[in-house]
């Protein structure tokens, strides 16, 4: 089951779409969850009755769903899902797709992309292991993780609403970052970080466009020939 959320059900709606394509590629069965928050805003701001509420919410959505595993294409809300849900198998698709990428086949393309890991990619999903293992499979694909400061981009869930002018300035040193790859596309899979440094990258004129990775695996993707002769 694939849980939307809500920031990402609107503004990862495509990602998601990519998601579910890749994991039927690879062979597995794909239903979608109603769309609204898992409570993660509400944590990050102490608010720890609607936090609950939103919990009690997935669990009913859950429950409902029949699945045997829950994913999320943004590792953002993969901590608070786990906690409504535990014992459940809450995962980053990508750890999915990367266990059955032999089913998997890409196109080419000849890119050099920036690969910026989220810090809940990293300490809470742990699938950047993954996500590399994915994106290295398409042919002629460039891939530049970006060198880590001690810090992250400046998100960081509700941070940069509350502190903006210190998130500003984690995400310069980020896209300072960037730049030494000299990169033709940014890929960020948390919606908070990619809106983010999507924000300093138009406010500096920066050329790089920004993609959640599973959106470009989902491009690549080489569909097998049909059996069906054309008449």
């Amino acid at each position: 089951a694939l849980f939307p959320g809500c920031v990402a059900s609107v503004d990862d709606a495509e990602a998601q779409q990519a998601a579910i394509i890749l994991l039927q590629a690879a062979g597995l069965e794909v239903s979608v969850l109603p769309a609204f928050c898992c409570g993660a805003m509400d944590l990050h701001g102490g608010a720890v009755e609607a936090a609950e509420r939103a919990a009690q919410r997935v669990r009913q959505a859950w429950d409902a769903s029949g699945a045997s595993q829950l994913v999320s294409v943004t590792p953002g809300c993969l901590g608070t899902l786990r906690r409504a849900l535990p014992g459940v198998s809450v995962l980053d698709p990508l750890e999915l797709l990367a266990a059955h990428a032999g089913a998997l086949h890409f196109r080419p393309l000849a890119r050099r992309v920036a690969l910026h890991l989220p810090c809940t990619q990293v300490n809470v999903a742990r699938s950047d292991d993954a996500l590399l293992q994915l994106l290295r499979r398409v042919p002629g694909l460039e891939v530049l993780p970006l060198p880590r400061p001690p810090h992250c981009c400046g998100a960081a869930g509700s941070h940069l609403l509350e502190f903006p002018a210190r998130a500003a300035q984690l995400r310069d040193d980020t896209l300072r970052q960037a730049a030494t790859l000299d990169p033709q596309l940014l890929l960020s899979s948390n919606i908070g970080c990619r809106l983010h440094l999507g924000a300093g990258i138009d406010a500096q004129g920066l050329p790089w466009p920004t993609r959640h990775p599973l959106t470009l695996l989902a491009q690549q993707l080489e569909q097998p020939p049909s059996n069906q002769e054309s008449p």
